[in-house]
C-alpha cells in the first residue's frame, strides 16, 4: 500500500480528523456541497453523527490547515444557524499564541475550538471533546487509506466525465447521482422527504453498474440490461482490472448506505414521535409520502425496526463496506464478528441480522452475500467495489500484525491470492495515475 503523509494538509487533514472520529464510533459524511443554480453556496468538511444514544446527534466539523481568524469562526456560526445544527467544531493545526482567549471567544458564539499543534496527539486531543470509544491507531491508518481510495475514485470519475463528455453518458450519470446522495439530499429539511427522495433516486437508477458496463462495451447506456457481461465481470473481479465498474459499484453501495441511514434516522424519529403523541385521523404530508413508497420498502421499515440493534446499522455498514471491504474471512469469522461488534456497537449475536439489512431494504435473488467456497474461504458482498476489498485486505494485515499475507492462516486454495489481488489494485490506484 502507498505511504500516508506524516503531516497531513488540506483534504488529507480533513481525512485524518474524519478517520479519528470514525474510529471512535461516529458515522461520517464528508465534502458535502450545496449548490444553487450551478453556484456553490457552501461546503461542509465533515458531519459526524453519534448513534450511541437513543437519538442521533450530529456535529458539523470544519477543519482548517494554515492561518485562520475570527472570520472563520463567525462563518461556522452562520452555517450552524442556516443548517439548524446544534453543535459546531473548528479544528486547526495552527494554534494562536493565546489559545485560551480564542477558545473562550469561540465558546461565546457556540463553537468548540480544538487546536492540534502536534498530530501525534490528535486522537487524544479530540477525545477530550468528542465521545470517542475503542480508538485504535491501526483503525485510524486504515480509515485514512479508505478515504484516500474514495477520493481517488471520485477524482478519476471527474476526469473521465470531462474527457469523454458527449461520448459516454455513464460518467455524467454517476457523478450526478453521487452528488445527489452525498450532498443535495442533506439539505432536504424533512426526514420523510429525504427518505422519499432517496428512494425515488434509487428507483430512477436501476442496474446502474450493468448499464455502465453495457456502454463501455459499445452499446447504449439506456439498454435494459440486468448483469455485466461475463468477460467484463471476469476482468473486474478475477483480473482486478481498474475500470468504471469499480466506481459504479462504490456509488451504488454508497446509495444503499445513504438509504439505510435515512431509514434508521426516520425510524428513530418515528419512535420518539409515537412516544410523545397520539396518532391523529387522516394522513399528514409525511404520511402521504410514505404511503407512496413501494410495499416492499414499507415492509422493510417495519422489519428493520423490529431488530433490537437497528439504530447502530449505519455505523456497522460503514465499517463493513469501507474498512472490512465488504467481506468476512471465514477462517477468522469469530474474531471478525467480535471486532465488528466492538466498532459498531452491534452485539455479536445480532451481526447476522445486521448483515441482512440490505436484503430487507433491497431484496435480491439469493441475498447480498456470496460464499466463494470452496475456491476461497471468503463471504463477499455482491458487486463489491474491489478497491475497498483491497482496503479490507490491508486492514487484515494490520489486525494480525502481519507484514505479508502468507503469515495469515488461510487454508482456502485461493483465499490468499484474492487478498493479494485486491490489495494490489488498491495500491496501484493510489500510486499511479490510472485515469
Amino acid at each position: 500500500m502507498a505511504t500516508l503523509p506524516e503531516i497531513p494538509k488540506g483534504k488529507e487533514l480533513e481525512e485524518c480528523i474524519s478517520a479519528i472520529l470514525q474510529s471512535g464510533g461516529y458515522f461520517i459524511e464528508k465534502n458535502i456541497i450545496e449548490r444553487e443554480e450551478g453556484t456553490e453556496v457552501l461546503e461542509l468538511d465533515v458531519v459526524a453523527t453519534e448513534y450511541m444514544t437513543a437519538e442521533p446527534v450530529s456535529s458539523f466539523v470544519e477543519v482548517k490547515s494554515g492561518d485562520w481568524g475570527f472570520k472563520d469562526l463567525f462563518k461556522i456560526r452562520g452555517w450552524l444557524d442556516y443548517l439548524e445544527y446544534e453543535r459546531g467544531l473548528f479544528i486547526t493545526d495552527r494554534p494562536k499564541d493565546n489559545p485560551e482567549y480564542f477558545r473562550e471567544k469561540a465558546q461565546k458564539i457556540g463553537i468548540e475550538l480544538i487546536q492540534v499543534p502536534d498530530w501525534k496527539h490528535a486522537s487524544s486531543t479530540l477525545a477530550e471533546t468528542m465521545t470517542i470509544v475503542e480508538l485504535s491507531a491501526d483503525d485510524v491508518i486504515a480509515w485514512r487509506f479508505s478515504y484516500w481510495i474514495e477520493r481517488r475514485l471520485l477524482e478519476t470519475l471527474k476526469k473521465w466525465k470531462k474527457r469523454y463528455h458527449g461520448d459516454f453518458k455513464c460518467y455524467q450519470v454517476l457523478d450526478e447521482y453521487y452528488f445527489l446522495i452525498n450532498s443535495r439530499i442533506l439539505f432536504t429539511d424533512n426526514i420523510v422527504e429525504r427518505l422519499y427522495s432517496l428512494y425515488e433516486a434509487y428507483k430512477q437508477h436501476p442496474r446502474l453498474t450493468a448499464r455502465c458496463g453495457n456502454e463501455i462495451l459499445g452499446s447504449s447506456f439506456e439498454d435494459d440490461v440486468d448483469v455485466l457481461s461475463a468477460d467484463l465481470f471476469k476482468k473486474t473481479y478475477y483480473s482486478c482490472e481498474f475500470n468504471v465498474i469499480q466506481i459504479s459499484t462504490f456509488i451504488e453501495h454508497r446509495a444503499r448506505l445513504a438509504l439505510l441511514k435515512c431509514t434508521v434516522d426516520y425510524l428513530i424519529k418515528r419512535r420518539k414521535k409515537e412516544e410523545r403523541t397520539k396518532r391523529s385521523f387522516g394522513l399528514s404530508y409525511e404520511e402521504m409520502l410514505l404511503h407512496d413508497l413501494p410495499a416492499s420498502i414499507k415492509k422493510g421499515l417495519d422489519s428493520l425496526e423490529a431488530q433490537p440493534s437497528f439504530h447502530r446499522y449505519p455505523v456497522f455498514w460503514q465499517w463493513y463496506l469501507w474498512l472490512f471491504g465488504g467481506f468476512i474471512l471465514k477462517d477468522y469469522q469469530e474474531g471478525e464478528y467480535e471486532l465488528l461488534s466492538v466498532k459498531s456497537g452491534v452485539p455479536v449475536d445480532d451481526i447476522p441480522q445486521a448483515l441482512n439489512a440490505f436484503q430487507i431494504l433491497f431484496p435480491t435473488d439469493g441475498g447480498w452475500e456470496i460464499d466463494l467456497s470452496p475456491e476461497s474461504d471468503i463471504r463477499l458482498l455482491k458487486m463489491a467495489s474491489v478497491p475497498f476489498c483491497g482496503v479490507g485486505a490491508f486492514y487484515r494485515l494490520l489486525l494480525h500484525e502481519a507484514e505479508e499475507y502468507k503469515e495469515l492462516v488461510l487454508p482456502g486454495r485461493h483465499t490468499r491470492d484474492d487478498l493479494i489481488k485486491w490489495n494490489n489494485l488498491s495500491a496501484k490506484l493510489l500510486e499511479d495515475d490510472v485515469a
